[in-house]
C-alpha cells in the first residue's frame, strides 16, 4: 500500500506540466540568463588596464650612488664594514628597482608603459594630459634615501605622484602600487638600521602561482548559481506536495483511504518518502545537466551525495508538516503561502541569489534548509570531505526529525480527518 501511495504521487508530479516546468526546466534557464547578465563578475579576472606612466628624473640615480659610495670611502670605519656597505649600494637601486622591478614587473608589464621624459617636459605633459600619472622624482633622492637608509641621516625623501582625473582607475592601479613600494622601502631602512639588511626581500625572491586560499578548488560564478538554484528550486516540492495532499482531502480521496481501513500514518509516511526521493531525483538531474552543460566538476562525490540525500529528506519532512498544516486548517494556504513568499525569502537569506555578507545574516542564512545545503554543496565542489561538512549534514538531519515531530503533532486525529 505504501508504494502505491508514492507512486501515485508521483505520477501526479510528473503530469504536472507547469509544476514539471518550474522545478527543471526553470533553474537551467536561470543559470543560463544569470551566467551572461554576470559574465566572470565572481573570478578572479581584472579589468583591462593601459596605463602610460612616466617618470621624471631630476637628477641620475647613478651620479648620486656614486657619490655616495665616495663619502662612505672616505669615512673611517672597519674596511669590512664599508665593503658591505658600498657592495650594498650598489644592489640598492631604488628608481631603477621601481622602474624594472614594481612598474615593468612581469606582473604589470603589460598594463603599464614606462617612459622617462625630461624635466622640461613634464609641465606640458600635465597639461596634454598624455598619461595615467607622472612620477616626480625629486633631486637627490636616492642619495638622500640612501643616506637614511644606510646611514640613518635625515628623513627618507618623498617622491611626487601626479594623476590624470580623466583615468581614474589606471591611476589608482599606479598609486597602490607606489604604496605598496614605500611600504616596502620602509621595512628595508628598519631592517637595515637594526643591522638585519640580508632579510630585505626583493621582487626577484618572491616567486609561486595564485591559488585558492586553501588550496582547494576555487568556486567559479557558474557552479555557484547551479548550486543555488538548485538547493532553492527543491523546496518547491515541499509546497507542491502539500497542496496535491490537500487536494486529496479536499476530493474526499483521503477520508475514502481511512474508510478503506489504511492507516492514515501509512499515507503521511508516503508523502514524506515521495517527496523526498523526488527532491533527490530533482537534484540528481539539475546537477547532472550542469556537469554536462556548463562543464561543472565534482571532486567530491560522497560529500555531494550525502548532502542531496540529507537535504531531500529535509525537503520531505517540510512537505509532511505543510500536508499536516493544511489539513488542520482545512486549506492549502500554508503551501501557498511556503511556496510564495518562504521559500524567496530561505534564497534570500541562505545566499540562493548572491552571497550574503554579515555575520549576522550568515548565520540566519545557514539556518535555513537551503543555506546549510549550499555551504554544503559548494564545500564538496572544492573538494572538501565528510568530516568537513559534518555539521551541515547534521542539522539537515536534525531539521528533518524536527519538521516529522511537528508534523506527526499536528496532523489530524482521526476522527477528525474526516
Amino acid at each position: 500500500m505504501l508504494f502505491a501511495f508514492m507512486k501515485k504521487q508521483l505520477l501526479l508530479m510528473i503530469r504536472d506540466r507547469t509544476n514539471f516546468t518550474l522545478l527543471l526546466v526553470m533553474p537551467i534557464i536561470l543559470v543560463f540568463i544569470i551566467n551572461f547578465a554576470i559574465g566572470d563578475l565572481m573570478t578572479e579576472d581584472t579589468p583591462e588596464i593601459d596605463a602610460k606612466v612616466a617618470i621624471v628624473e631630476h637628477t641620475s640615480e647613478e651620479s648620486q650612488l656614486n657619490q655616495i659610495k665616495e663619502e662612505i670611502n672616505e669615512m673611517s670605519i672597519p674596511e669590512d664594514a664599508r665593503n658591505d656597505m658600498v657592495q650594498g649600494i650598489t644592489e640598492f637601486q631604488p628608481i631603477q628597482i621601481l622602474k624594472q622591478d614594481v612598474l615593468g614587473g612581469p606582473k604589470h608589464q603589460e598594463m603599464v608603459d614606462v617612459k622617462e621624459i625630461g624635466v622640461e617636459e613634464m609641465n606640458t605633459a600635465k597639461v596634454n594630459k598624455q598619461y595615467a600619472a607622472i612620477i616626480e622624482v625629486p633631486e637627490n633622492f636616492s642619495y638622500r634615501l640612501v643616506k637614511s637608509i644606510f646611514l640613518g641621516e635625515g628623513e627618507p625623501p618623498e617622491l611626487s605622484l601626479y594623476v590624470n582625473q580623466e583615468e581614474e582607475l589606471a591611476g589608482q592601479v599606479i598609486e597602490d602600487l607606489l604604496v605598496a613600494y614605500q611600504e616596502q622601502l620602509q621595512t628595508s631602512t628598519i631592517l637595515e638600521q637594526n643591522g638585519l639588511g640580508e632579510l630585505r626581500i626583493t621582487s626577484q625572491d618572491v616567486k609561486g602561482e595564485t591559488v585558492a586560499i586553501s588550496g582547494m578548488n576555487p568556486i567559479t560564478n557558474t557552479t555557484y548559481y547551479v548550486v543555488g538554484m538548485s538547493v532553492m528550486f527543491v523546496l518547491y516540492i515541499a509546497s507542491t506536495m502539500g497542496a496535491y495532499a490537500y487536494e486529496e482531502k479536499r476530493d474526499h480521496l483521503f477520508n475514502r483511504i481511512l474508510i478503506a481501513n489504511v492507516s492514515r500514518w501509512v499515507y503521511f509516511l508516503s508523502i514524506f518518502i515521495s517527496s523526498s526521493f523526488t527532491g533527490f531525483i530533482q537534484l540528481m538531474i539539475l546537477f547532472s545537466v550542469s556537469v554536462t552543460i556548463f562543464d561543472v566538476t565534482l571532486p567530491n562525490f560522497p560529500s555531494f551525495l550525502a548532502t542531496s540525500i540529507l537535504l531531500s529528506f529535509s525537503v520531505g519532512g517540510i512537505a509532511s508538516l505543510l500536508t499536516s498544516i493544511n489539513y488542520r486548517l482545512n486549506s492549502d494556504q500554508a503551501s501557498a503561502i511556503f511556496g510564495s513568499a518562504i521559500v524567496t525569502l530561505f534564497a534570500f537569506f541562505g545566499g540562493s541569489f548572491f552571497p550574503i555578507g554579515g555575520d549576522v545574516i550568515n548565520t540566519l542564512g545557514k539556518l535555513t534548509p537551503n543555506g546549510s545545503g549550499l555551504t554544503a554543496f559548494l564545500s564538496a565542489f572544492q573538494g572538501y570531505g565528510m568530516e568537513d561538512i559534518s555539521g551541515y549534514l547534521f542539522y539537515l538531519g536534525g531539521l528533518t526529525l524536527v519538521t516529522l515531530v511537528m508534523a506527526v503533532v499536528i496532523f489530524p486525529k482521526r476522527g477528525k480527518a474526516v
